[in-house]
């Protein structure tokens, strides 16, 4: 699983009165620390939430409650097949190499969404591709966008949502595109394409609806787990999207033991569960906001009641982490014109009733196992401490690696920004040192960043003039 070691306080005095650099204080050091993705490693689970390029780039309060909360990010749409793919011979990976390259440089994963999905499919899809050539289109589109991110994305939903019993298919699959092309084999054609792209990373099946007592439901989701598994396909995890509504509080209320059968169902599979699109339609609930967030706030905590006492889930991404920019405003408006209110944070980033109910869950449920994957068997990070120069305004970074790994190790500032790249190779295993040169960096509070696929360690500096 995921490991972050507890941040590093030193004192880099430097030369004469011209320069001197400090801890950081308690009070501001906190601020950073407490959020949701701190409470989450404490545990071997991660906490992280969807984002778009867009407001990561704009939206300076938004982002610095980006960092704050996630360990984990997920594009909401810019890994979707109409935003990569403008014709059938190109690829724009623009915005995606934003997503990734923010979050590989403050620290945290990515969980790619998606590579397979009967949706968001390209205008040019439907007078393109065909029984004859809808495999190599499929291949050829998992290996070019997996290749791309081979050891900076940590999970990918593989296939999205391919149970649909009202279809009247056999196994009761739904009649995609990719059905109609390929037939059942196009789930396993995925998931091996990605496993030859990415060895390490973990593959993901991401569905939806599997919290009520929806038995064909569920059963076509096991069945087609175990066909998966007896013909030895590289899946590793279910994830479930979670868009809960507070309208169904009752009804959740009476099949939570059917929800939670069907979780230890799938963790007898030998199986990870990921929670990955989690949001609650406050649409039934009265306009007074308190007692909204009261409500929406019951429906995580009666939710996490089921999923974080089963020790085989290892992860909670809500689909946004703020009010301001949820979709369910277009999607499920409200009648009385108020704004839904059902992640994490309110539009103005501050913390809600729902906050406090996933931190109590964080920190009352039970610490997972290491997840063992290609990524790391074990951290490859030991040490990561500044050695300042006295006589000059350089400070020496020294850390220590128990085996080969990919590394990088950057300089950033508190809201995330990198300001320099102080490597990003592959290290051999032992004792290394980088030298940082403040000189030319304003007064204020920096990061030294040391992290590879799965670990993280940080050394900070106030640099004071």
């Amino acid at each position: 699983m995921l490991s972050r070691r507890s941040f590093l306080h030193h004192i880099a005095a430097g030369a004469a009165a011209s320069f001197v650099a400090t801890p950081m204080l308690d009070q501001t050091l906190h601020a950073q620390t407490n959020g949701l993705r701190y409470l989450a490693t404490a545990k071997n689970m991660f906490f992280g939430a969807a984002t778009t390029e867009d407001r990561l780039r704009t939206d300076l309060s938004y982002r610095q409650a980006v960092l704050n909360e996630c360990g984990i990010l997920t594009a909401e749409y810019e890994m979707k097949w109409d935003r990569l793919r403008p014709t059938a011979s190109t690829y724009n990976f623009v915005d995606s190499d934003y997503i990734v390259n923010f979050a590989r440089q403050n620290g945290m994963l990515v969980h790619g969404h998606t590579l397979c999905w009967h949706r968001a499919l390209p205008s040019w899809f439907s007078g393109t591709v065909n029984r004859n050539n809808a495999e190599q289109f499929l291949r050829d589109h998992i290996k070019a966008v997996v290749g791309r991110y081979k050891g900076q994305v940590y999970s990918w939903d593989v296939v999205n949502e391919v149970i649909q019993p009202s279809d009247n298919t056999p196994n009761k699959l739904r009649n995609s595109p990719w059905y109609q092309f390929l037939g059942e084999n196009y789930i396993e054609i995925a998931f091996r394409a990605a496993a030859e792209a990415d060895s390490a990373a973990l593959l993901v099946y991401n569905e939806y609806d599997v919290e009520f007592d929806d038995t064909a439901r569920t059963d076509a989701i096991l069945s087609l787990l175990k066909r998966l598994q007896a013909k030895r396909v590289p899946i590793h995890a279910l994830g479930i999207q979670a868009h809960i509504r507070s309208a169904d509080a009752q009804k959740f209320s009476a099949t939570m033991s059917t929800f939670r059968k069907f979780l230890n169902d799938v963790a007898a599979l030998g199986l990870k569960i990921i929670i990955t699109e989690f949001d609650c339609d406050d649409r039934s609930l009265p306009s007074n906001t308190q007692q909204r967030d009261e409500g929406v706030a019951k429906m995580y905590g009666d939710y996490c009641s089921v999923v974080m006492n089963n020790p085989a889930v290892i992860g909670f991404i809500t689909w946004g982490i703020s009010d301001k920019y949820t979709n369910l405003n277009t999607t499920a408006a409200r009648t009385d014109r108020q704004p839904q209110r059902p992640l994490p944070l309110d539009s103005a980033m501050q913390r809600k009733s729902a906050w406090y109910a996933l931190e109590w869950w964080f920190l009352n449920t039970s610490t997972r196992p290491r997840l063992i994957t290609g990524l790391a068997e074990y951290s490859p990070l030991k040490t990561l401490e500044c050695a300042p120069n006295p006589a000059s305004s350089q400070t020496v970074l020294r850390f220590q690696v128990e085996r080969a790994v990919h590394l990088r190790l950057s300089l950033v500032d508190a809201i995330g920004r990198e300001i320099a790249e102080l490597g990003d190779e592959l290290f051999a295993e032992g004792e290394h040192q980088r030298m940082v040169d403040l000189a030319n960096v304003a007064q204020g509070v920096y990061w030294c960043v040391l992290h590879s696929a799965t670990d993280r360690s940080t050394v900070q500096i106030a640099v004071q003039r």
